[in-house]
């Protein structure tokens, strides 16, 4: 068998049914003890709630205390069986329930996921509402603008090392849909490869892009401006986007607040997949301004 003494970040990264603590064995309806060594450790918290990395077992390689089934019907006697059947659902697992909140209603592992999962819903609906009034806000800003920027790609070095990208398509859209910036500027020397035909050169580019949103707010999607910012630094170009508290807003995080859309393993939202176009950006901000709740 492997020797291997797996390692995991998180409890929910623990394959189901596969290992367990030494006091996980213990607190078995029919208790278990360790007959293997280590297999496995993860990083998480206990039953009280203190952080620690703990020791898991192979339940298969567990065997049966040395209690015998008199002393197991008398310990069965002695607790009670609040803590072993989920008030939800009537299931009796093998380990304890979970006291819940602040009820402390026993749940099992199922049921609390389940809980855990619409306190998320709940908490995802705030964000919507707050995701919608600021589209709404942004689009009634006449100086509002739409940016999206395209690269391209040089492909990859011999040693596998990503190439910067030789060019930079800028197009921004004002509420409208009218245009404000369309503009296609070199991000390297001038006698690099791959530079596609009608570049145009990076400092007036840039100088024409800074004078049309000098004075706008800007609206992108995540990190699409990496690049941009890296070709015109290594150029020794100034910025010439807005910057600034308040100046820029990541539609990205907007768009996954709107959609509220959770994750029914992690109870986080889903990110959502990017536009790709500026018209569709401004088409998306548009639908999370017009949404009711």
């Amino acid at each position: 068998m492997d020797q291997t003494v797996r390692h995991y970040p998180r409890w929910s990264e623990v394959p189901v049914g596969t290992y367990m603590t030494k006091s996980q064995l213990q607190s078995l309806t029919l208790p278990r003890r360790p007959a293997g060594p280590v297999r496995a450790t993860v990083e998480g918290r206990d039953g009280a709630g203190r952080k620690g990395v703990f020791d898991l077992y192979l339940i298969s390689e567990s065997e049966p205390t040395s209690s015998s089934v008199a002393q197991l019907a008398a310990a069965a006697r002695r607790r009670t069986t609040a803590h072993r059947i989920c008030a939800e659902c009537g299931a009796r697992p093998d380990l304890p329930c979970t006291p819940w909140g602040d009820t402390g209603r026993p749940l099992c592992q199922t049921c609390a996921h389940i809980e855990r999962l619409r306190a998320a819903q709940h908490q995802a609906a705030d964000h919507r509402t707050h995701a919608q009034r600021r589209a709404a806000d942004l689009l009634g800003d006449q100086a509002l603008a739409v940016l999206h920027v395209t690269y391209t790609d040089r492909g990859t070095t011999a040693s596998g090392r990503r190439r910067a990208p030789s060019a930079a398509h800028v197009i921004a859209l004002a509420p409208d849909g009218s245009t404000r910036v369309d503009t296609r500027l070199r991000l390297v020397p001038p006698r690099s490869q791959g530079i596609p035909e009608g570049a145009a050169d990076p400092e007036p580019a840039a100088e024409e892009i800074r004078a049309a949103l000098a004075p706008t707010t800007i609206v992108v999607w995540a990190n699409a401006l990496s690049g941009l910012s890296t070709g015109l630094s290594g150029l020794g170009i100034p910025w010439p986007l807005p910057s600034g508290y308040g100046r820029r807003h990541d539609l990205c995080q907007m768009t996954a607040a709107w959609r509220g859309d959770i994750g029914h393993q992690t109870g986080s939202p889903r990110m959502p997949i990017s536009p790709d176009r500026a018209d569709r950006m401004l088409h998306l901000l548009h639908e999370m301004a017009q949404t009711g709740p």
